[in-house]
């Protein structure tokens, strides 16, 4: 009997914790800029509304990068106006998470190669000139090239990110077309 009632009690608080989640409002949108304390995000109708994370659990709320498309489950904060977030849910990552890393090239000739780091490095093997780091501009892969060291200079190569995903990144770029493949 007082298994079956401790057993009781417990599916009462699971329960209430699940209507409490379902209840709670939620909007959808794509990540613009993320703080420590704080997520910003564009929603489908190009409003830009931002969602207090201070205070909330980590593992409910997640670190986000821009690009990230989100769903947000909130609270509006006894001011009436601070909306803070209960739960943050990462529907479909930004490029930011997909790229890093090794990627190869094999279909042509000379095998080209690259390695993109986390924190924005890059190096190349099989290119006319190495690189500095990259970056994104919405679907553009953007590589800064080291065209001369003494006194350093640099260029920049635009590659269109024709397809993107957690293993193949094809681009196209003036007089250049890449297959590469994610190397472990």
């Amino acid at each position: 009997m007082k298994h079956f009632l401790s057993f009781l009690a417990l599916a009462a608080v699971v329960g209430m914790t699940a209507s409490c989640q379902q209840a709670a409002p939620s909007v959808e949108g794509r990540v613009v800029d993320a703080t420590i304390h704080s997520v910003t995000i564009e929603t489908a109708a190009g409003d830009s509304l931002s969602v207090s994370t201070l205070g909330t659990d980590p593992m409910l709320v997640p670190g986000v990068l821009p690009g990230d498309a989100v769903r947000i489950y909130y609270e509006t904060l006894s001011d009436g106006e601070t909306l803070r977030a209960l739960q943050l849910d990462i529907t479909d990552p930004s490029a930011y998470r997909l790229l890093p890393g090794v990627w190869r090239d094999c279909s042509s000739e000379q095998e080209v190669g690259l390695v993109l780091a986390e924190d924005g490095s890059a190096q190349a093997t099989g290119l006319d000139t190495p690189l500095l780091d990259w970056s994104l501009d919405a679907d553009q892969l953007i590589l800064t090239t080291i065209l001369s060291e003494e006194p350093r200079t640099t260029g920049t190569l635009q590659l269109q990110i024709v397809r993107l995903d957690v293993d193949s990144l094809v681009v196209s770029g003036p007089a250049c077309n890449h297959s590469f493949s994610r190397q472990q």
